[in-house]
């Protein structure tokens, strides 16, 4: 069978699309739900997320919205964040966004591959800690993922003999998503893509001017408001590149070392050593993408099999070669698209004997032990540090801290949103005497001041003259507040 073939609607796609939903959706609902039980829970906002939300609240002032975001996010958070600015409100909100995003982006390739393969392939990414940490937080690059699955899927609808014009519009929406969640990885995704086209069988122009029009699309708001805030888009890609220390690096050893749950690789945060189960899980998967090829070929799908596994090696790159840290978010979308390959490997070995399905089952309750540790290990850590952002606030407030006001300090965007003050977050406390500019600006415009940290005694030289007092009520840790005399 031909590579074009295995893309032929069959005569009982009806049915087997009926049969394939129904393990889908139910892969989806258990997603949602463990979101609920397993994260959500008390998890306070992170800095990003203030970042993504605060520029859509209305009851506090927008933080700073440097060159490298786009508003991918605070767009897909503005219904709920007009309505309310309630963390718990926003967890369930996005748990069940995410839920259906998953349902969507993988019901996409039901029409091109109908069975077992797909709700597999869904299981396989949403049984993952980084899929389900991320499942509620309002954060671009689970979103990526489920934009760059779905465009995949659109695309091999969109090159099939005989497809109307609903795979293009499916196709070009994805790009576009893609494109206003993070620009960049829109180029990365459409890049395989475009070279598909070069296949003689699936020279669709239609598919060309959706890729196209997806791409301009996705980056339209970015390229305007580079015009209107950073001074031209030359100023904002070379601000966004010094931001995320683009260049050519090697960052592959990085993202090994945060595979076991550090969310951020980056000094001055500590990544930790690679961890050996962690590091087998990792070697694993280009092993299974390789079977998952072999065996597609053998059945006749090879195409829509190695463009999942082009796309998502397309956009594991830039991350591991052209940014100087890491973060193991970043690969959440190489991860969802492997998951097809993977899931034909898995559906391949379940079919030779018995001895293959008890592999495959072995397969699956490893995967979920070793992912259900981890995300067990990264909320535990990462709990009482957001509740103690919240404890901190509430302690301010009752000390009269009331806007107009300014945080500055450790973890002060995070303080500062709960507030509705102004923050001025920093990674280290200056050795200079002088009182920062932004104190004193932000002084001098009568708002209230306020410097917090956490346990350390006078961690600047300019806090010796002000008034120290330490904050009741906060668990994680002896939180400070200094105000000026």
């Amino acid at each position: 069978m031909g590579l074009s073939t295995s893309l032929r609607p069959s005569k009982s796609l009806g049915t087997s699309l009926r049969t394939s939903r129904a393990p889908l959706l139910l892969v989806a609902l258990c997603y949602g739900i463990a979101q609920l039980v397993m994260v959500t829970p008390g998890m306070g906002l992170g800095w990003d997320e203030v970042v993504y939300v605060s520029q859509v609240d209305p009851r506090g002032p927008a933080t700073e919205f440097i060159a490298p975001r786009a508003r991918g996010i605070t767009l897909l958070v503005a219904p709920l964040m007009l309505v309310t600015s309630s963390t718990e409100a926003l967890r369930v909100y996005l748990c069940v966004l995410s839920a259906l995003g998953l349902y969507a982006s993988f019901g996409t390739w039901l029409r091109v591959r109908p069975g077992a393969t797909v709700p597999l392939a869904a299981l396989l990414f949403a049984s993952s800690w980084l899929a389900l940490f991320y499942g509620n937080e309002a954060m671009p690059n689970l979103w990526v993922a489920f934009g760059a699955v779905a465009a995949a899927g659109f695309f091999l609808r969109c090159v099939r003999p005989g497809s109307g014009p609903g795979p293009a519009v499916g196709l070009a929406l994805s790009v576009a998503a893609v494109g206003l969640l993070r620009p960049p990885d829109s180029i990365w995704l459409v890049l395989p893509l475009a070279l598909a086209l070069a296949r003689p069988a699936w020279r669709q122009v239609r598919a060309g001017v959706a890729l196209a029009a997806g791409l301009v699309a996705g980056w339209a708001d970015w390229i305007v408001e580079a015009f209107v805030r950073f001074g031209g888009l030359a100023a904002r890609w070379q601000a966004a590149g010094a931001a995320n220390e683009t260049g050519l690096h090697f960052s592959v050893p990085e993202h090994a070392r945060a595979l076991n749950g550090p969310l951020l690789c980056r000094p001055p945060a500590h990544c930790g050593p690679v961890v050996t189960p962690w590091l087998l899980w990792w070697l694993a998967i280009p092993a299974l993408v390789l079977l998952g090829l072999y065996v597609a070929r053998r059945r006749g799908r090879l195409a829509e099999c190695a463009l999942a596994a082009a796309c998502g090696l397309a956009l594991a790159v830039p991350y591991f070669f052209l940014v100087g840290y890491a973060a193991p978010r970043f690969l959440l979308p190489a991860y969802a698209l492997l998951a097809f390959p993977v899931a034909h490997a898995a559906a391949g070995l379940a079919r030779t004997r018995r001895a293959g399905a008890g592999l495959v089952a072995a397969g699956l309750l490893a995967q979920f032990a070793l992912q259900g540790v981890t995300l067990d290990k990264v909320v535990a850590n990462r709990l009482p540090k957001r509740q103690a952002d919240i404890e901190v606030a509430r302690a301010l407030t009752a000390m009269d801290v009331r806007p107009p006001c300014l945080v500055y300090g450790e973890h002060a965007v995070m303080i500062a949103y709960r507030m509705g003050c102004e923050a001025h977050t920093i990674l280290r406390w200056p050795r200079e005497p002088q009182v920062p500019a932004a104190l004193v600006d932000a002084g001098s415009a009568g708002k209230r001041v306020v410097a917090v940290d956490k346990g350390r005694s006078n961690p600047a030289p300019f806090l010796r003259s002000w008034d120290k007092g330490r904050l009741p009520g906060v668990r994680r840790g002896g939180w400070y507040a200094y105000l000026p005399r």
